[in-house]
């Protein structure tokens, strides 16, 4: 390794431990380190975790009293203790988060506070991932402005120890932004796009919405340097052909416990009327829990649960896209509401700023094929939230940090480009 590779690698170990000591010790000033998991979402993971722990496998087993002996007498967890069942399999939440936390449970005796200080360490992984994508355009200098200003973004830390998806979903995605903006510049090669089809894979095992990102690989800039090709799409395939390799087991496994082609499972039908409908042009583009559109009827029915969730996502997936071809200028006008609902200035000043600034920073980075392999994510993800639903600023916590990588190059390398033009000016 060279002096400078040392040197940088040095400054990334340094990233790592200031973001993960600054969130661990906030989650532990706030009193919230050993908390118990979030409810909704939260109580959701640690009981599919549980159960893979425990060599059941991926499902619920609500009636399970060591599962339910931490929220005993807790409030807040009421409706949870009311749920009863056996075990049962689930696909209505992807894979990778439970099967992490299942691992931390198996070495910790199912501690909250050690899977909070792990995911702690997964969001300062993305801070530094993010720093290292920055130095692709400016060198250390942004990224050490990138990791100071994304340590101190309010939502990355508010995220960095809750029991929810972001952290994860951030740091592939800073890790996959860092893999792309490398290969756009230096070149891609069939060991590069391996890789970054390993991520991609990973990614899509953490939130199943990443699958409308695959098409981003096909117009990602940079030259193919292994199969000798100008617009690398031999290696572009060789990334897609990667990422399904690793997300496919768990596709085969969901269309196995369905009964149904349905790889991805069962969540965006259960969800879709939340995104398309009337429902949904109430909520104006917010999402709302929805405990009626078939659920009742269903549930009514006597099904055992596996053939209830599917039978509810095959119903309201029917109910929604038949409202969406009977109201196709609602349809659009939702689509602009989810979008206007997740992008809108809050109490965030940081978030609030970011976009424009990083829209900023695409043109004047624009020269650099890397900057346009952000471009086309940060566009995927708007896509994403288009086709969804707004979740009030929480599905754009994951690009927040190659925003910020992008904004810091610009405002690094924005004085020497001023230096080049005032040179190349007449007189």
């Amino acid at each position: 390794m060279t002096k400078t590779g040392l040197f940088r690698t040095l400054v990334y170990v340094a990233i790592f431990l200031a973001a993960f000591g600054y969130y661990v010790t906030r989650a532990a000033n706030s009193g919230g380190l050993g908390a118990l998991p979030e409810a909704g979402d939260g109580q959701d993971y640690d009981a599919i975790a549980f159960n893979v722990w425990q060599g059941r496998g991926f499902g619920y087993y609500w009636s399970d009293e060591a599962y339910r002996r931490p929220y005993e007498g807790n409030r807040r967890y009421g409706f949870l203790l009311r749920r009863r069942s056996e075990y049962y399999p689930t696909t209505y939440r992807p894979p990778a988060m439970p099967f992490l936390m299942a691992s931390v449970y198996a070495l910790t005796d199912r501690s909250f506070a050690a899977w909070r200080v792990v995911n702690c360490g997964i969001m300062a992984g993305a801070v530094t991932a993010a720093a290292a994508t920055a130095a692709h355009f400016g060198g250390v200098p942004a990224a050490l402005l990138t990791a100071a200003v994304a340590v101190r973004n309010p939502k990355l830390t508010d995220y960095s120890s809750r029991f929810l998806t972001e952290a994860l979903a951030t740091f592939l995605v800073a890790l996959l932004a860092w893999q792309w903006v490398s290969s756009a510049q230096r070149g891609w090669t069939a060991r590069r796009a391996a890789a970054s089809g390993v991520t991609l894979g990973a990614l899509l095992a953490a939130r199943t919405i990443f699958v409308l990102w695959m098409p981003v690989v096909l117009i990602l800039p940079g030259k193919d340097l292994s199969f000798g090709s100008r617009f690398a799409w031999r290696t572009k395939a060789t990334c897609l052909l990667m990422a399904v390799l690793v997300i496919s087991p768990w596709w085969i496994r969901n269309i196995a416990v369905t009964g149904a082609f349905m790889p991805l499972g069962t969540q965006g039908g259960i969800n879709l009327p939340m995104a398309f409908g009337q429902r949904a042009l109430n909520a104006q583009g917010l999402w709302r829990s929805n405990f009626s559109d078939g659920a009742p009827e269903i549930m009514a029915l006597g099904l055992d649960p596996v053939t209830t969730e599917v039978r509810l996502a095959k119903y309201r997936a029917a109910l929604a896209t038949k409202w969406m071809r009977e109201h196709p200028v609602d349809t659009l006008r939702l689509m602009y509401l989810h979008v206007w609902q997740e992008l809108r200035p809050r109490h965030d000043p940081i978030s609030n700023w970011l976009l424009p600034a990083a829209g900023l920073a695409a043109i004047v980075l624009r020269r650099s094929p890397g900057a346009w392999a952000i471009v086309f994510m940060v566009c995927a993800n708007i896509l994403s939230v288009a086709m969804t639903y707004s979740a009030r600023g929480r599905f754009m916590v994951p690009v927040q940090p190659i925003l910020i990588a992008l904004v810091a190059a610009m405002i690094v390398t924005a004085p020497g480009r001023m230096l080049a033009l005032l040179r190349r000016a007449p007189g």
